[in-house]
């Protein structure tokens, strides 16, 4: 029996789960919606979609055996012991004035919105933390990276912004990625399925694994990892400055990652395939809906779209990609400030990604050649690197970034950037 991890990436609106080998690429591939339209219980539903996907998984690869787990999700989700959510797209009223901390206005925002159960909780946690303490019955706090300390919490931040010695204890303990968090225990394997005993391993919050998974973590890497809101992301030795340029530490010591996020370009597109599939009574997927918008005009395609509907279509299009464009100018201007070489290509991530048809749009926009990894998800594949450093298969992230991620195509744009 092949030996794997499961590497699990909780999302906003569904769950993902692979078969990991020692390999660039996945043995098998599972998701599972959400079946809930109550975002204050999301969480609740992140069990049953595990055991989901991971039915689905021994279908596709039933001689494939667990070595171990590691789950990464999406942050800054806020989730009480007992699955009630604050997700991390929700607003939320707050009075904390720290600007430093991103989790705190966060956990704020939950105590207000929820109070009685913040007062009857025995622990907070983030998303994936959640799931890891259903498994294991331990509860952790992912700290990406030490200079992470003040973005996160420290003591004396709480108790400046007056959360109680007895509120502070319901925070669990920061750990690393990577580090062990349990063993799924007799009741989460009668829940999922998975075999009781099995390590359960940290993960990290999405975006970091992201970067992970896309050997971002060198000076000059940059990726594009889209989906639902789409992020810039450029590696650099020292923190660069800029309005629209979020920047925060790297995993790597000493590294910084900058990003400009754009929050809706792939919600928009999903939106408006949702009204073309009502109008026309029939669905698409999304390579093949693309194809009609960008090709309508080629000899022999099959003009399924109105015009009226391609010309909306080429519009989204249009638009995302020149957001892009200005995103990539952002960071090519505060990089060249700064002093520091500007990345001639980038990388690509999430579910765009296996459309090769709009990365070709993007790459032809942006004019600079965009690569596509052997495994697209690279939460996922973030996961899986992790939990193997952790395993001793290898010394470091670096190291198993550079044996995990590979490249299984580049794009090349119509016109190169210095023609441009």
């Amino acid at each position: 029996m092949k030996e794997a991890i499961l590497c699990v990436d909780i999302g906003s609106s569904s769950l993902k789960a692979a078969y990991m080998a020692d390999s660039p690429k996945s043995i098998a591939y599972g998701r599972a919606l959400y079946k809930t339209k109550d975002q204050d219980r999301l969480a609740r539903k992140w069990v049953p979609a595990l055991k989901e996907a991971f039915e689905e998984l021994k279908t596709k690869a039933p001689d494939t055996g667990i070595e171990a787990i590691c789950i990464s999700g999406n942050g800054p989700t806020i989730v009480s012991n007992d699955g009630l959510t604050l997700m991390w797209s929700q607003k939320t009223p707050t009075t904390v004035t720290d600007s430093k901390s991103l989790l705190l206005p966060r956990l704020d925002g939950f105590r207000k919105l929820h109070t009685h159960h913040w007062y009857e909780a025995k622990y907070i946690l983030n998303g994936p933390e959640y799931l890891i303490y259903r498994l294991t019955d331990n509860a952790v706090t992912i700290l990406p990276e030490e200079r992470y300390r003040e973005i996160y919490w420290t003591e004396e931040q709480l108790k400046k912004e007056g959360f109680s010695a007895d509120e502070i204890k319901k925070l669990p303990p920061f750990v690393k990625p990577g580090a062990l968090a349990g063993k799924v225990t007799p009741q989460a394997a009668a829940e999922t399925g998975l075999p009781e005993g099995t390590p359960v391993f940290c993960g990290a919050p999405d975006f970091i694994a992201a970067l992970i998974g896309t050997d971002t973590l060198d000076t000059g890497t940059m990726c594009d990892r889209s989906g639902s809101s789409e992020g810039i992301n450029l590696c650099t030795p020292v923190p660069l400055e800029a309005p629209e340029i979020r920047t925060l530490p790297s995993i790597i010591p000493g590294m910084w990652n900058a990003s400009v996020l754009i929050p809706d370009t792939g919600k928009r597109f999903a939106d408006y395939k949702e009204k073309i599939e009502k109008e026309l009574g029939q669905k698409f997927t999304h390579k093949n809906l693309v194809a009609q918008i960008v090709d309508y005009n080629e000899p022999g395609t099959e003009k399924i779209l109105s015009e009226e509907q391609q010309k909306e279509g080429i519009m989204i299009i249009h638009d995302v990609t020149h957001q892009l464009w200005a995103a990539i100018n952002i960071l090519k201007k505060a990089s060249t400030q700064a002093g520091l070489p500007f990345p001639r290509s980038m990388t690509i991530t999430g579910g765009q990604a296996l459309n090769e048809r709009w990365t070709q749009v993007k790459c032809d926009t942006l004019c600079i050649p965009i690569s596509i990894t052997e495994c697209v998800d690279a939460e996922l594949v973030g996961d899986n690197i992790l939990a193997r450093v952790s395993l001793g298969y290898y010394d470091s992230i670096e190291e198993a970034a550079f044996a995990l991620v590979k490249k299984a195509k580049t794009l090349s744009p119509a016109v190169p950037a210095d023609h441009a």
